[in-house]
């Protein structure tokens, strides 16, 4: 039997958690319950997952839609593109069955790459492997969410990039209903011997636009995200400041359009087996954000005070003493007004 494999690139970056995070795996889920739901796709369809935050490994090697089981997506901290492009092309090699003169093998794969922000590792080596070696018999459609990805870079991996623009759940849904008609109408065309050629993206909603050329646009992350650890029970958590959208020329009256808290969330010791190991160091000063979050962990009030001596986010109760759960270390703490830079995560 043909397969026809599809991989899903997603990003799983610290600037997913959330609310994004969250639709993602839903989204996942509404993807393969209406593959399901289709014989043609029942017939021919597996699919693989593959994450990618500082680091990218596989969730889902390839698997038929109906032992598919839709996984808990991780999080961890940096962007690292061309670690996934890499893991990519090991799988491809690994799964899909090449056609010889005695076989046909499988169906040309079908690439679909999720993303929302700029990579932090340098994706050149692989992106130039990827082109040389696999554009040619795989079909790459990569999917910007939002306007802080760097849309130049995906340009460079393929020419099918869109731009989600979404700012709901229905929005997303519309968007995910997209990809999964998207693979029906593959599946038909095999089904019935037609061209397995690609996927028309003219066909998109009203939220995906496609991206003609490959300017890179990007002045500033959308959101910018802190990791804490309880004081307390000692887990780490993210801290999410997110800005809303306004016309630059109204900004000037909103106070430069700062930063905003959108949440503060659990996450396991797993996003650190996620992230980076090289860290970029990139500060931002305390007047932009707006909000103070509590502890997800142990409910104190501030879960956005700085260690003194290792410069890393704890919670506290409020002023008095309390030793960093980070460095161990005893700090006296007290309200101040004074603006100062502060290290946020590489998003």
């Amino acid at each position: 039997m043909r397969r026809l494999p599809i991989f899903l690139l997603l990003d799983v970056s610290e600037s997913m958690i959330g609310t994004q995070i969250t639709l993602l795996e839903e989204g996942v889920s509404k993807i393969i319950n209406s593959l399901r739901k289709d014989p043609s796709a029942l017939e021919t369809v597996y699919i693989s997952i593959i994450a990618f935050a500082g680091k990218a490994k596989v969730i889902v090697p390839l698997t038929d839609i109906v032992s598919f089981y839709p996984p808990r997506l991780p999080i961890g901290g940096g962007t690292s593109l061309g670690m996934a492009l890499d893991v990519l092309m090991r799988e491809i090699n690994k799964q899909v069955v090449k056609q010889t003169t005695t076989e046909k093998g499988d169906w040309k794969p079908i690439v679909f790459l999720f993303t929302d922000g700029v990579p932090t590792d340098n994706p050149g080596k692989a992106i130039e492997q990827w082109n040389k070696e696999y554009s040619s018999f795989t079909t790459m459609v990569a999917v910007a969410l939002g306007d802080s990805a760097d849309t130049s870079v995906l340009k460079k991996i393929t020419n099918d990039v869109l731009l989600y623009d979404g700012n709901s759940e229905e929005d997303f849904y519309k968007f995910i209903e997209w990809v999964s008609n998207s693979i029906k109408t593959q599946s038909k065309k095999l089904d019935s011997n037609q061209d397995n050629s690609g996927i028309d993206l003219t066909k998109t909603t009203d939220n995906l636009m496609i991206v003609e050329d490959n300017e890179f646009s990007i002045v500033e992350p959308t959101s910018v995200i802190f990791t804490g650890r309880c004081s307390n029970k000692r887990l780490p958590y993210l801290v999410k400041y997110s800005k809303r959208k306004t016309l630059k020329s109204l900004e000037k009256y909103f106070n430069q359009n700062p930063y905003n808290l959108e949440g503060c969330f659990p996450i396991s010791e797993d996003y650190f087996n996620w992230s980076s190991e090289h860290n970029q160091i990139n500060n931002i000063k305390v007047s932009s954000l707006r909000g103070t979050p509590s502890c997800p962990h142990c409910n104190n009030s501030i879960a956005f005070a700085s260690c003194g001596f290792c410069n890393k986010i704890i919670c506290i109760s409020g002023e008095g003493r309390t030793i960093c759960p980070w460095c161990n270390k005893e700090n006296e703490f007290v309200y101040t007004n004074d603006d100062f830079n502060i290290q946020r995560g590489e998003g």
